[in-house]
């Protein structure tokens, strides 16, 4: 159980880093919520194989969120205060998932508002395509370009409280889903889950999203 109180000092801590900033310039914008795991393979097809060549075509039209929690749990520590994290595919997976929470929540903090979707995105995909998610947020913050402030931030936030506070509150996002998260990853398109757009993000995700831009905004590329 997590009781209101710690659901309540968590969302005010890091409600602002639940987002970065997006790269929309359009004036209609497909919101895209990306509920999944660091070691999870299906999440590792998904970010790379449609997210990513998606992104790269499509950035103007989309507002990304991703939340790095899926089918873990958290409860707080009653001797330290702090929190315990149990994940799917064990220990370092947690480690992975509040690594990329650091990492967009860094990104957030320290990059220029117009680049904070484009690093969170090649971020994220750095991360999610190397051999070991679960240890390799330094490196990629190193390659995408991140400033020395924005890596020292993550790597102070991985060290400390503010790692597990962010990732708690990915849980306390992740277990509101309306249905309940069944399967990771779970993507919600314009905050609203349903069954169809689901598939469809996990077979035909740039139809999807050129699905639901209106026919006077699409770009060329849609036709294609």
């Amino acid at each position: 159980m997590h009781s209101s109180i710690s659901s309540v000092f968590v969302a005010t801590f890091a409600l602002a880093y639940f987002s970065v900033t997006s790269g929309c310039s359009q004036k209609a914008c497909v919101g895209v919520t990306v509920y999944y795991e660091s070691l999870c393979g299906d999440s590792l097809r998904f970010i790379k194989g449609s997210l990513v060549p998606t992104y790269a075509e499509l950035k103007d039209y989309l507002d990304i969120t991703f939340v790095p929690y899926g089918k873990a749990s958290h409860e707080r520590d009653q001797a330290t205060g702090g929190w315990n994290f149990s994940c799917q595919h064990g220990p370092p997976e947690c480690k992975g998932n509040k690594a990329q929470a650091c990492g967009l929540y860094a990104i957030k903090s320290e990059e220029k508002t117009e680049d904070q979707q484009d690093l969170s995105v090649r971020f994220v995909g750095c991360a999610m395509s190397s051999d070991d998610p679960s240890s390799n947020a330094q490196q990629c913050a190193v390659s995408v370009g991140l400033k020395s402030s924005t890596q020292e931030l993550l790597n102070k936030c991985e060290s400390d409280v503010t790692g597990d506070n962010l990732l708690a509150n990915y849980g306390e996002m992740t277990h509101s889903l309306r249905p309940q998260l069944s399967f990771v990853p779970t993507i919600v398109i314009n905050d609203k889950f349903t069954g169809e757009n689901q598939l469809m993000a996990l077979t035909q995700f740039k139809k999807l999203i050129c699905n639901n831009l209106p026919s006077d905004v699409k770009p060329p590329t849609c036709g294609q």
